[in-house]
């Protein structure tokens, strides 16, 4: 089968790729730029010029995590790499294909104290980036053609620092950590080689409909800090609680610029995923959630924080 990937250049992209060639797959690679196929997906006239395929899988987008992502103006290049590219590229596909996977987000959940997070959950606009997911979201689901959208909760392996880049570096440097809130409650994560998986398998069962992933066994923020001391093999750091309400605060002042209104939402409640759909896919994630911090916490050691 011909798939396109875009944002093939990413960090869920490229593992796409890899996964999908390695399933037989004739992958056609598209980025902003380092692939053979570069280009703004927001613009209409690069659109016009996508191949024909059979399949696509959308990742591209712009995230919190982005790098070079600047604090003013974001929203409307969420507007821009979110819903824009979303809406040029399912105007290019509507009914040319024989099935779409867009990669959407579990921030399009409204967070709301719930235990576990399903397809049926209501979902909302929480900040400027699940606002622009959703909108994104709302453009494939008008497609003709068969859609579904893989929703992962935080996407975590090597190359991806996030949070655990301030807690390896504060935990190696001076021995203590800053711990936002009571951080106890669960916050899943997922490794990027199984959410890779599960596009392959959403791709060769023709799945429709919205498809969680999540590892199992979730941690919260305080077992992250165990599971880097026990990687890194450091002695106990000193943890000192940082409240939340002083975070929200300066949260809005900045207008969510430093602090986006979703991570502080996730900070105070538990953010996990109810995967039942992906695993009547047989899907099953090789990676659990200590597995996932203890890669990102060996990569900075080695690669980063040296």
């Amino acid at each position: 089968m011909r798939v396109l990937v875009t944002g093939a250049a990413g960090f869920l992209g490229a593992a796409c790729v890899r996964a999908l060639r390695a399933a037989g797959h004739a992958v056609i690679e598209t980025d902003r730029r380092g692939t053979a196929l570069p280009g703004d997906l927001s613009m209409a006239e690069f659109c016009a010029r996508l191949p024909e395929v059979d399949a696509v899988v959308h990742c591209a987008a712009v995230q919190y995590v982005t790098p070079q992502l600047p604090l003013l103006r974001r929203a409307a290049i969420f507007r821009r790499d979110n819903v824009e590219a979303t809406r040029q590229l399912c105007a290019r596909y509507s009914g040319r294909v024989a099935h779409f996977v867009n990669i959407g987000t579990s921030m399009l959940y409204r967070q709301c104290h719930q235990s576990l997070y399903g397809p049926e959950s209501p979902m909302a606009a929480q900040g400027v980036y699940s606002a622009s997911k959703l909108a994104a979201l709302a453009h494939v689901r008008t497609m003709a053609n068969p859609n579904a959208s893989v929703i992962p909760c935080i996407i975590g392996g090597p190359g991806r620092a996030g949070l655990f880049g301030n807690f390896v570096r504060m935990m190696r440097r001076s021995r203590k950590v800053l711990v936002p809130g009571a951080g106890r409650h669960p916050i899943q994560m997922v490794a990027v080689d199984d959410v890779a998986a599960l596009v392959r398998l959403v791709l060769a069962q023709r799945a429709v409909g919205l498809i969680n992933a999540g590892a199992p066994l979730p941690l919260g923020i305080h077992q992250w800090i165990d599971e880097i001391e026990a990687e890194l093999a450091l002695p106990p750091v000193r943890r000192v609680a940082v409240p939340l309400a002083p975070l929200r605060a300066l949260g809005w002042f900045s207008g969510y610029r430093l602090l986006a209104r979703e991570q502080l939402l996730m900070l105070g409640q538990p953010h996990v995923l109810d995967t039942a759909a992906a695993q009547r896919l047989g899907w099953r994630p090789r990676h659990s959630n200590a597995a996932v911090v203890r890669s990102i916490a060996r990569h900075l050691a080695r690669a980063v924080l040296r």
